[in-house]
């Protein structure tokens, strides 16, 4: 029998996972973790004539947004400008903080040092309160969403709401924000429970009055809905969510999906049923002119782009990349920890593969990605590896594929049907060479194929 004090447990998100992968991908999931990282002021402000936040938000160029975890948030700046230089015209930038996971001083930095980026969330993630998502969240993780040493520091984050939420609550969201730095304001966020639908509807479209009757000049909302996966897959439900944002004043919505434990680590979504929601809920948006964000859909987000949705985040960590369900690995605590493996984004197949394995892929054809951060990385004394870099790279390259259907001549559909097409005609042909198994496999390119027909 093992001791449980010679244990160590690590929350992941997926369920095919190496135990060596455990203690990097729970550093990615920490989200109770403080960060260190101190975003430097870039030089250059935007000097547009038009708002470039009203810009950002209205359609056509696509909105690319950077969305910070707790690691590495120090490379950001870097990653904004080199895309910023590349794609002006091509795509809008944005950049989101977790606000009760941060201190106010850290997090009003980190949003003015990301000034290149004209729209900037400080999400105030109350789907997370106790009073809401946060018990599940917390019973997943076996450790709070939010750490008390941060949730402190919000009082709309931890005070009760006894008699419901009310309008002045929902001004203290606001102000919250306001004060970090936001260009782009949010209502709550609250969890959606499918058990009663019309309650939920009800509450979202409430905020959102109480929101935009506290707008001040200038200022700019996006309705903030936090719903499980079932919202999407349920006809019913999709249709009844579908009709009230329809019926709603506002035209931005933020919409984040709870996903269930994604079956590749760093993989990308592989529910079919889910996937179709998503392509009906950004083709329902696109039709009736409403603005369509998907925070934390990484891949699927830019897939979700070519069927309608406005704009999407991501990020290095892996709860960036997707808000799902987690699960918690237990592994002995005695002994040197074998270092995890290292893992990058594989453009030619649209995956994250592990290092030597992208490096096989890039010989058949691409070559080696000649990126600011890959070239950096290359340079670096034999046996060191960086994942900074790694995930400003998959960074650059999902900005580079997000630019490039963007420019596509007849429409974004087409241009992602074609990089989809083209990462499959690889995986065939480099199989011989290159057989992709297991984590390396890309499970995803049949169900993207298939949505993009």
């Amino acid at each position: 029998m093992t001791n449980e004090e010679d244990m160590i447990e690590f929350v992941v998100d997926s369920v095919e996972l190496d135990a060596l992968d455990a203690s990097a991908l729970d550093e990615d999931l920490d989200e109770t973790a403080l960060s260190d990282d101190d975003s430097p002021e870039l030089d250059d402000e935007p000097d547009e004539l038009e708002d470039p936040v009203s810009a950002a938000l209205t359609p056509g160029a696509p909105l690319f947004i950077m969305h910070k975890s707790h690691q590495y948030a120090g490379i950001l700046p870097n990653v904004l400008a080199d895309v910023a230089g590349r794609h002006a015209g091509a795509l809008h930038l944005g950049v989101i903080a977790p606000m009760p996971r941060m201190r106010p001083p850290a997090l009003r930095t980190f949003l003015d040092g990301m000034s290149a980026a004209p729209l900037r969330i400080a999400d105030p993630e109350a789907f997370a309160r106790d009073d809401s998502f946060g018990p599940t969240l917390t019973a997943q993780r076996e450790k709070p969403y939010v750490g008390p040493s941060t949730a402190s520091y919000w009082s709309y984050f931890t005070d009760p709401q006894a008699g419901g939420h009310t309008e002045a609550w929902v001004g203290e969201v606001l102000d919250a924000q306001r004060d970090a730095g936001a260009t782009v304001l949010l209502t709550p966020g609250l969890w959606a429970d499918p058990a009663t639908p019309d309650a939920s509807l009800a509450i979202m479209r409430q905020h959102a009055v109480w929101a935009r009757d506290a707008l001040k000049p200038a200022e700019h909302l996006a309705v903030n809905a936090t719903i499980p996966a079932s919202w999407l897959t349920t006809p019913s439900l999709r249709n009844r969510l579908l009709d009230e944002v329809i019926d709603m004043d506002d035209e931005v919505f933020y919409l984040r999906v709870r996903w269930p434990l994604l079956g590749q680590a760093y993989g990308q979504l592989l529910d079919e049923a889910i996937l179709d929601g998503y392509a009906e809920v950004a083709n329902v948006f696109e039709e009736n002119d409403k603005v369509l964000i998907l925070p934390n859909s990484g891949m699927t987000g830019w897939v979700a782009l070519a069927l309608g949705a406005h704009g999407f985040s991501t990020g290095i960590g892996s709860g960036e990349r997707a808000f799902a369900d987690t699960r918690v690995i237990r592994i002995k605590r005695t002994g040197p920890r074998p270092a995890p493996t290292r893992r990058t984004f594989s453009t030619s197949i649209l995956h994250v593969t592990d290092e030597d394995t992208a490096q096989l892929l890039d010989a058949l054809g691409p070559g080696n990605c000649r990126c600011r951060f890959c070239r950096t990385q290359r340079r670096l004394p034999a046996g060191q590896w960086e994942k900074s870099l790694a995930g400003a790279h998959y960074l650059r390259r999902v900005a580079d594929l997000t630019a490039d259907i963007s420019r596509h001549s007849r429409g974004r559909r087409v241009a992602a049907r074609s990089v989809v097409r083209n990462a499959r005609t690889f995986v065939t042909s480099s199989s011989t060479s290159v057989p992709l198994s297991g984590t390396n496999d890309p499970k995803h390119l049949p169900l993207w194929a298939g949505l993009l027909k």
